[in-house]
């Protein structure tokens, strides 16, 4: 479900087009229609255009993607916008796929708010909305070939796992941070949440030692992130949650956001996909030692989807896309898959306070 549109499109094109003109070295550049994709998310403004322009005598024509960054339609109240683009811009020089980044923006003058512009990058996405476990391209794909999506997107999101975060910018993120949640509650619209409550309770308790060696993370691991050509990811998308940490955090964010697509969502699961055992032992085959904590952050990756999942249906009702108290399934789904979630790690649910099953 995409960010309301918040903009004029003409002076939108206008402004780009004199911001290419700026930053580039190019002259006669030309912006065509301004378009918003059916199947983004609520995190960011994405703006698609095609945009010609000459450059060193040669005439260019180059899809675009402008990510303008939110300004009243914020998920999280810290913004990180430096550093998602400077982690997208180093990755480009690394195994790990990511959109080129031409340029980006930290003015808000031109747009109304810091922008970065890639060149937008052929493929095919997992949609969330409808369910890729539901209809699509993937839905519509063999067995063996859904099987191979699977694997080749978890090796491309090994490779981030395997660098150096000295020689990347990435920081300790307060997205993965788990006190950043339970004092922002009132923020995101979770804080009344019976099983949030129960959730914090058992993820301090259970809270594992820092990893002696971090490593750079995506942060919103997903299939529905990836760009993929053919079977292959030709792109991850969306550094706003990028940290530094276990490997199994990500890890357990793809592993929850697939399920949550399916089972969450009453939907049967896409047959050719692997079972949670068969990642996990193909994970930590790609990593090279045994996984660690894989539980602890299954529980965190429901805890804090659930926590997010407010904020969205609350911007939603906000912004007139749903009228207030209409009970969106996307944050009850949430609460109930975290409710499920709590009951396999052994939580008494009803000594928490927490509605059954």
């Amino acid at each position: 479900m995409p960010i309301p549109v918040q903009r004029d499109p003409e002076l939108t094109r206008t402004r780009l087009a004199q911001w290419l003109r700026d930053t580039l070295p190019a002259h006669d550049v030309v912006v065509g229609p301004v378009t918003v994709p059916r199947t983004a998310g609520f995190s960011a403004e994405i703006l698609l255009c095609d945009a010609r322009w000459r450059e060193h005598g040669r005439e260019r024509t180059v899809p675009l993607a402008v990510r303008v960054a939110p300004t009243g339609h914020r998920i999280f109240p810290d913004l990180r916008w430096r550093e998602q683009v400077a982690m997208q811009v180093a990755l480009a020089d690394t195994a790990v796929p990511v959109a080129p980044v031409l340029g980006h923006e930290p003015d808000p003058q031109p747009l109304g708010a810091p922008f970065v512009v890639m060149v937008r990058v052929a493929g095919e996405v997992p949609a969330d909305l409808p369910s890729y476990h539901r209809q699509g391209w993937l839905a519509d794909a063999t067995p063996t070939r859904q099987r191979a999506v699977w694997w080749r997107a978890l090796a491309a999101m090994s490779r981030l796992h395997r660098l150096d975060p000295a020689t990347l910018p990435v920081t300790a993120a307060p997205t993965g941070d788990l006190e950043f949640y339970a004092g922002h509650l009132d923020h995101f619209g979770a804080d009344g949440n019976p099983a949030v409550a129960a959730a914090l309770a058992w993820l301090r308790a259970h809270r594992p030692p820092a990893p002696a060696a971090p490593a750079p993370l995506w942060g919103d691991a997903r299939l529905g992130n990836i760009v993929f050509a053919g079977d292959r990811p030709a792109a991850l998308l969306d550094w706003e949650m990028t940290d530094v940490g276990r490997p199994e955090s990500d890890l357990a964010w793809f592993l929850h956001m697939d399920r949550f697509l399916s089972a969450g969502i009453g939907a049967a699961r896409l047959p050719g996909l692997p079972t949670r055992a068969e990642t996990v032992a193909y994970y930590a085959r790609l990593l090279g030692r045994p996984l660690e904590h894989l539980e602890y952050h299954e529980v965190d990756a429901a805890f804090r989807f659930c926590v997010v999942t407010a904020r969205v249906v609350r911007l939603l009702e906000r912004t007139g896309v749903l009228p207030p108290g209409s009970d969106f399934p996307l944050h009850r789904n949430a609460t109930a898959l975290l409710r499920r979630r709590l009951a396999e790690a052994g939580v008494d649910l009803s000594s928490a306070g927490v509605p059954g099953l």
